[in-house]
C-alpha cells in the first residue's frame, strides 16, 4: 500500500506582524494520502470524533477569553488539529469485523505467546488510530501484516530489528467478543 505524506508549513514571510507566535509554535499540517482506502475500527473512529468535540469545545472556550495574550496562536493550533481530525473521519472507511471471527483481520485483539511462555496483546488497527503505548499497532507494521489473516493455534515468524521473533496465536477476539 503506498502512502505518502504531504506536509505544509506556512514560512513566517506570507504571516502579518500581529500573528504573534514564533514559526516553531504552530505546527505542520500532515494529511496521509493512502492509496486505495482510509479503514479504521469502528471504535478508532468514535475515538477520533470524541478528540474532535473536546478540540472544538476547547476551541471555543478559547475563543471567548479575548483578554488571553496566546488566544491567537492556540486557536490556530486548535483549527488545524480540528481540520486534520475532520479530514481523517471524512476519508475513513469503517472495517467490519470478518464472519469468520477466528481469522484475524482490522479490529481484532490478538493474544500472542512467545517461546519463554511470555504472553502480550495487540489490537490491529488503521494507520490514523494506531497507539502502540495502549496496544494498539498499524495494519502496516511488520507484525501486524505477520499476524493479518491468520488462526488461533498458527505460529508467526517474523523479523524484529534483533533478528527473528516466532510467537503463536492464542486468541482472537473482536470488540467485546
Amino acid at each position: 500500500m503506498a502512502e505518502i505524506t504531504v506536509c505544509l508549513v506556512v514560512s513566517k514571510a506570507f504571516t502579518r506582524e500581529s500573528d504573534d507566535a514564533p514559526a516553531d509554535e504552530i505546527p505542520p499540517i500532515r494529511f496521509r494520502l493512502v492509496a486505495g482506502r482510509n479503514y479504521i475500527t469502528k471504535e478508532g473512529a468514535d475515538r477520533l470524533r470524541r478528540r474532535l468535540l473536546a478540540l472544538r469545545e476547547k476551541r471555543r472556550l478559547l475563543a471567548n477569553q479575548a483578554e488571553n495574550l496566546h488566544a491567537p496562536s492556540a486557536l490556530k493550533r486548535l483549527e488545524l488539529e480540528c481540520q486534520k481530525l475532520q479530514s481523517i473521519l471524512d476519508s475513513a472507511v469503517i472495517a467490519e469485523p470478518p464472519l469468520d471471527r477466528e481469522r484475524v483481520s482490522l479490529g481484532a485483539w490478538v493474544q500472542l505467546r512467545d517461546a519463554d511462555g511470555a504472553e502480550e496483546s495487540y489490537q490491529i488497527v488503521g494507520a490514523e488510530e494506531a497507539e502502540p503505548d495502549e496496544g494498539r499497532i498499524n495494519s502496516a507494521s511488520p507484525l501486524a501484516r505477520a499476524l493479518l489473516n491468520r488462526r488461533t493455534g498458527e505460529k508467526v515468524h517474523f523479523k524484529i530489528p534483533t533478528g527473528h521473533r516466532d510467537l503463536t496465536i492464542v486468541s482472537v477476539r473482536y470488540g467485546n467478543d
